[in-house]
């Protein structure tokens, strides 16, 4: 109960449900931002503070279901750190997986379609074209490895492509095209591609590039 000096707050809701991790292999429809990191050419990538490697630092938020509003974070690997025995940088590897899938689902193209228009859903001019992406994922949990108590924090294990059974359902129809083009980071050259993108013929109208 209320009075006139306190309010009382016994009554509210726990945060339990907010603090506690989403299960691992939910499927989520999410939206994507990057957190500029100020480096590389436009600004987009952030340098890891204990070697050479760089990586996109990405927020995403759940935008429909009982974790609606929630919010991931992911780093997507652009530069590892090294390269293995075969000469393979893993870490960026995996990291171009991932931007591959957010592509694929965000733009309705399956994993397995060669074409040109699928072959163009998969391009982009600049890392600030994933900026507001909306895409279908499976959410995954990372533990540190070295903390054996560690209850870990939610990532983006996977994006899910347009063949999933449940892609369809969970876009809630037509991918959404991408945000507009985005300015480059505070203090960041302007990426090359804002002022040298053609203007799209009538016949284009509004579609995006990457869909004419």
């Amino acid at each position: 109960m209320s009075t006139a000096n306190t309010i009382d707050f016994n009554g509210a809701e726990t945060q339990d449900a907010a603090l506690a991790n989403i299960p691992s292999n939910t499927l989520l429809k999410l939206r994507i931002t990057i957190r500029p990191g100020g480096a590389g050419p436009e600004g987009w990538l952030t340098q890891s503070k204990t070697s050479e490697a760089l990586y996109l630092n990405t927020e995403a938020v759940v935008l429909e279901g009982p974790h609606a509003r929630r919010r991931i974070y992911t780093r997507i690997g652009v530069k590892g750190k090294g390269v293995n025995e075969r000469g393979e940088d893993v870490y960026a590897n995996r990291g171009r997986a991932l931007i591959r899938g957010i592509l694929e689902s965000a733009r309705g193209a399956r994993s397995d379609d060669q074409s040109e228009r699928a072959r163009v859903a998969r391009t982009i001019r600049g890392f600030g074209d994933l900026n507001g992406l909306e895409f279908v994922a499976k959410v995954g949990i990372d533990k540190d490895r070295n903390n054996p108590s560690d209850e870990g924090r939610n990532v983006i294990a996977a994006a899910i492509a347009a063949e999933h059974a449940d892609y369809a359902r969970l876009m809630g129809g037509a991918p959404s095209a991408p945000a507009p083009t985005p300015l480059a980071p505070t203090g960041a050259p302007s990426p090359s591609w804002t002022g040298n993108t053609p203007a799209a013929s009538p016949a284009a109208g509004n579609a995006p590039f990457w869909a004419r």
